[in-house]
């Protein structure tokens, strides 16, 4: 009935991040023999803390984007696993006829979108953008809203 992945968003493949660290190496190269020739070399060390922490925050930003989290609505059950970006899953299992999505808009004009059933609040998707939580929670209520109104089949072949 339903089954999301969602990911986190990133704007730079890994290799489109290698080459634009590579460039920026490149040029802060060309500008540190530059500075060598003037006699300024004090400044050439903090050129290459710059480039090393430029790949440093890359590296950072791809192994987070390994985080995601699956919902998945089959048979009787809402699952929803968290993996985060060591590959640690975490799944929890709810009842699908009294669970309740939350969208709430806040007044900066995010929205975040919760799971709520038995007094658990359960808050997804929070590297999703709100136009994407919004998207998401309508899906899902959608598919709750399926799954509330289906009636098993009593019919008898005779």
């Amino acid at each position: 009935m339903l089954d999301l992945t969602l990911r986190p968003n990133r704007s730079l493949t890994r290799a489109n991040a290698r080459t634009l660290v590579l460039a920026v190496g490149g040029l802060f190269l060309i500008g540190s023999i530059r500075f060598l020739v003037l006699g300024l070399w004090p400044v050439i060390p903090f050129m290459i803390a710059d480039v090393a922490l430029l790949a440093w925050a890359f590296r950072s930003n791809y192994r987070s984007g390994g985080a995601h989290e699956r919902l998945v609505l089959a048979g009787d059950a809402l699952t929803l696993t968290r993996v985060n970006p060591w590959g640690e899953e975490v799944e929890h299992v709810l009842e699908p006829f009294f669970t309740r999505v939350d969208i709430e808009e806040t007044p900066l004009g995010d929205a975040l979108l919760f799971l709520n059933v038995s007094g658990r609040r359960l808050r997804v998707g929070q590297f999703l953008s709100a136009p994407e939580r919004r998207e998401v929670g309508a899906l899902i209520r959608e598919a709750l809203a399926r799954y509330r109104n289906q009636r098993p089949s009593t019919s008898v072949m005779a």
